[in-house]
Formats: structure tokens, C-alpha cells, sequence
């Protein structure tokens, strides 16, 4: 069987703080804390992390693997091992810092619950438009959308606006879209 994902040396480092709050004083409160020596009060992470004084954290450091054609494929660990990290970089969400990752074929991602979909679209509207982010053409998704609804289990809300389904509902409809994307990736993370 070939190697379909396979990483070499991965590595991806963040540096606390350095996103924006949305708030000037909460901007404020971290820059005071960091100056004076004291814990950042809007660092939201176990005190492993918050007591590091570089302001540096590896969410992976040299991760390999090898993924072969067929595999099924778990990744096991606790809050803030890495997990979400390593989909996101085979995703191409985000990149490494270090080290590099290759997958072959179409990759398909369910990331976060209804990552794609504009809460003031319609269900139908959220289908087509996430399905075209997914890299499906409008011909497929024009093919398959009866199959997607019915999988999905929303026909009788398809032409309602997604802010007004439940999580679960939402959650139904993007696994659907996914699911008849038919790639030869799935990359599933925190959605079943």
C-alpha cells in the first residue's frame, strides 16, 4: 500500500499574546501582566503553558508519521497534546513552523462544527457554498444535493436559515456535504 500522509520533523510553535483580544484593555492587561513579571489574566490555558516565561509554546515538536492508503486512523490525547494542530496543518489550514507535511489525494476536512456555513444562508445556500470550498463543482453538488439532504436528515428545513437550526442539525448537514464529497481524506476533528 503507498504512503497517502506522511510528516517529517513537524513542528508548530505559537507565541502567547500575540493575537489580538478585540478589547484595548484587555490588550492592556496582557501587556502590564508580561511587564510586571505576573501571569497573563486573559491566557485561557492550563498553568503548564501560562507559567512559561518566553511566551513560547510548541503545540508539536518533530512529529512523524506515515498514513497508508486504507489506514483508519486515530490521534489520542490531552487537552492541548497537539491534536487539532496536526489536522489543521494536514488540512492546509495552517502551516508549520518546522519540518513538512505531505498528503496525497483530495482532502476533505470537518474541523469545527459548521466551519463554512453563514448563519443567514439557507440550508440550501450553506450546501452549495460549502460544498464548493470543499472543492466540489456545481455539477456534482447539483447531482448529489437530494442525497445530501435526505443523509443529512433536514428536508424539511433546507430552505430555512442555518442561525436557526440546532448544533446538531448543522453538524448533520456538514458531515453530509463531506460525505459526498467522496475524497480519499477525511479529516474528521471533535464533530461525531
Amino acid at each position: 500500500m503507498s504512503v497517502v500522509v506522511s510528516t517529517e520533523n513537524l513542528s508548530k510553535r505559537y507565541r502567547l499574546g500575540v493575537i489580538n483580544r478585540r478589547y484595548l484593555y484587555r490588550d492592556l492587561q496582557s501587556w502590564f501582566a508580561r511587564v510586571t513579571g505576573r501571569p497573563d489574566p486573559n491566557v485561557e490555558v492550563d498553568a503548564r503553558v501560562s507559567h512559561n516565561r518566553d511566551g513560547v509554546i510548541w503545540a508539536l515538536n518533530d512529529v512523524n508519521i506515515e498514513i497508508k492508503d486504507g489506514d483508519v486512523v486515530g490521534i489520542i490525547g490531552r487537552n492541548g497534546s497537539g491534536k487539532s494542530t496536526l489536522l489543521k496543518i494536514l488540512s492546509r489550514i495552517t502551516s508549520p513552523t518546522k519540518g513538512n507535511a505531505r498528503v496525497r489525494g483530495r482532502v476533505a476536512s470537518l474541523l469545527e462544527v459548521g466551519t463554512g456555513f453563514h448563519p443567514e444562508l439557507t440550508g440550501r445556500d450553506n450546501v452549495y457554498l460549502n460544498g464548493s470550498i470543499l472543492g466540489m463543482p456545481k455539477s456534482l453538488i447539483d447531482k448529489r444535493f437530494d442525497e445530501i439532504v435526505d443523509f443529512a436528515g433536514v428536508s424539511d428545513f433546507i430552505d430555512t436559515p442555518v442561525k436557526r437550526y440546532s448544533s446538531g442539525m448543522r453538524v448533520r448537514l456538514a458531515f453530509a456535504v463531506a460525505a459526498h464529497l467522496e475524497p480519499d481524506i477525511l479529516i474528521v476533528d471533535e464533530v461525531l
